[in-house]
This record gives structure tokens, sequence and C-alpha cells, in this order.
């Protein structure tokens, strides 16, 4: 389907101080809500006031992005989630500068006395060169480090994303719930890195705009607005092209199960990226967790209307939804949208994990601001 031609901007309005002081006013606030928290404004990072202590006998996790996705991050600092967040300004990855000191502040005696740090990000170029160039120099100084980029987005096929791959939505979210859990019981880098990348690997997100971002570039902005009755699939969590402009809109239940075509049809050798034993009535294979995302402006109650028709159309295909949460996860500022994205959970036994182990360390309770359970 060709994309219809973009509608003229309209003017939205910031309720922000300044826009230069966004990113810092959104961190300090946070250490507000969970008195757990420390915020290192130099350098801003947001990190567990027991992070001193915490790392000399854990693995600690440190997770990065641009601003402007709040509550990821710094939302999932906290016990049993992330160790520390690093944030860029709006929609630019921070500095290698700031990942280094968040390194050092996570391994604060050296690498030698260290259990070592698991650092995710999403997978977008500007995030990957920088932690590269911190970690490069966090290894010479003796620093144990891995780093995960995760691309969940089905929106971008094999074909389209080449070598650079698939962009970062929530699909990071999910895994580090599974690896930080793994780190707070003790475990060591090697098990916390390999459940990562392997939670990931078994992760598929698609979102859908019904508007396009806004940036906080003044206190009155445009928002270049999509052509009226239309929505896009696929669209990117910093407005980036989607997979297609649908128009006129579709009922809820008929986007729901083209949102499910592109993250269950096995068949599809362009984005079958979940590892799915069968796209319709899987035998070993059938458990899954679902996450409803809001992308900004998106309302519990339509995101829980989309979650009944979604967990009602897995079950036709013959999936049971095991877990489901919802809410603003990782939102694009004020996104008009949302998305879905479903984690393959592993079988009985076969796997790098077991599925009583996947659900286990679902379940554990952690100290956060933005997780729900």
């Amino acid at each position: 389907m060709t994309a219809a031609p973009l509608s003229k901007p309209k003017e939205t309005f910031h309720f922000i101080n300044e826009p230069e002081n966004a990113i810092h006013d959104a961190l300090t606030g946070l250490t507000h809500l969970n008195p757990s928290l420390s915020y290192h404004a130099e350098y801003k990072i947001i990190y567990r006031n027991d992070l001193t202590i915490f790392s000399r006998d854990h693995v600690t996790t440190i997770g990065f992005a641009g601003g402007g996705h709040e509550p990821m991050f710094g939302g999932f600092v906290g016990h049993n989630y992330l160790s520390c967040y690093v944030s860029g300004n709006i929609f630019a990855s921070p500095t290698a500068a700031q990942i280094l000191e968040a390194i050092r502040m996570c391994q604060p005696e050296g690498g030698d006395k260290s259990k070592g740090t698991l650092i995710v990000c999403g997978n977008y170029t500007g995030d990957i060169l920088n932690a590269g160039l911190a970690i490069t120099r966090a290894q010479a100084a003796g620093y144990k480090v891995h780093f995960t980029p995760v691309g969940d987005d089905v929106a971008v096929g094999r074909k389209k994303g080449g070598k650079v791959g698939r962009r970062g939505l929530s699909g990071h979210l999910v895994a580090l719930k599974s690896a930080c859990a793994l780190a707070e019981r003790g475990e060591e880098l090697k098990l916390v890195a390999e459940v990562m990348e392997y939670v990931a690997a078994n992760v598929g997100t698609i979102g859908v705009a019904f508007d396009r971002v806004a940036l906080p570039n003044a206190t009155i902005t445009d928002l270049q607005t999509l052509p009226p009755a239309t929505v896009e699939l696929g669209m990117g969590a910093h407005g980036e092209p989607g997979l297609q402009q649908i128009s006129p809109i579709p009922s809820p239940e008929s986007l729901t199960s083209q949102m499910l075509d592109l993250l269950l049809d096995v068949s599809d050798r362009d984005r079958a990226f979940i590892p799915f034993s069968a796209s319709t009535h899987p035998k070993k294979d059938n458990e899954v967790v679902m996450l409803l995302n809001s992308l900004g402006s998106t309302s519990d109650e339509v995101l829980a209307r989309f979650a009944e028709l979604a967990k009602a159309e897995l079950e036709q295909r013959g999936f049971t939804v095991s877990r489901l949460t919802l809410g603003p996860l990782v939102t694009s500022l004020k996104m008009s949208g949302f998305g879905i994205t479903v984690w393959r959970l592993p079988p009985e036994t076969g796997e790098t994990m077991e599925r009583k182990t996947a659900l286990e360390l679902w379940d554990e309770p952690v100290n956060v601001v933005a997780w729900r359970q």
C-alpha cells in the first residue's frame, strides 16, 4: 500500500519548564517517587541507593537510552530490576563518557573484585557506537562487561534491516525482567547474560501509531499528524516510517489480528523472528507472556480492550497467555498509539531456561516506579 501524504502539522503544548531541562526534571522527580533511588545529575544517571554494597557480590545491570521514552529505563531501576539507568537528551544516545561513568559506579572497586556488569540498550546506531567506545575503555581498564543490544521490532524485516538489524522497542524490558532477577539472586555474569540474550531472541514487538511524535524543542511545538482516518502500522519509536499506512481505520478486531499475524507467522521468512514451532496450535511452546505498551497518549482503557482482543485471538490460534501486563512502559513522548509484545515462553525442558523458571523470574516482586504486577 502506498503511503498517504502527511497532513499539515498542528500545534501541541508541552507542560515542561524549559526544553533543555526536561530530562533533568524528569529524573529528579523519580527520586521523589522512589526514595530508594539517587540521581547523578552531571552524568544523568539514576541508580539504586545501595549500589556500592549491592555490587560487591552481585552482577550489576545498566540500561541506557535517549530521553523521551520515560518511564524506560529510569522507572525500572530498583530491587529485582536494573541497577542504574543512563539517559541521553531527547531521542539521543547518552555519550560514551556517561556510560563509562555508570560502569565505574557499578564496579566501584574495579573489575578484579566485581562480578561484572550487563549493559542493555535498544538496537540503534548511536547507542551501539557510544556503548562500544565506553566498553572498550572499560575493558582496557579491567572492568568486566557484557553488552546486549536488543532489536525486537518485527515491522523491520531481515531485508530492510540488513546488517543494522531491527529497531529496539519494548522487548528489552521483558528480557531484563529475567536477567535482573537472576542478578539479584547472586548468579554469575555468564548466566545472566545468557538468559538476557535467550529471552531477547524469543521476543517480538509490533506497534501502531494514531499520530506522530511531537518533540519538546519548545513549550509549543508542531505535531506532524497522519492523514485523516489513517493509522500507521509499524511506526518506529522516534517516528520512523512504518510498514504501511492503513485507511480507512480498521476495526480493533481486524487491527489486532493483523498485528498478531506479523508476530506469529513462522512462514514469513522476512519477519519470522520469534521461533515458534508453529504459527497456530504449537504443542511444546504454546505459552506466551504478552505486554501491551502505550506509546505515550493511549489510555489504560484502550490498552485493556486491545489486550482482551489479543488474548482471545491468541487462544483461538492455540496459544495460552500465561502472564499479561500493560501500561506506559516505553513511550515516545506524547505519541498516540500502542504496541503488542509477545514473549515465547520456553518449553518445559530442552532450552536455555525451563518454563517454570521463566515464570518464577517474571513473577519476582520488584521495587521500581513503573512496573505493574
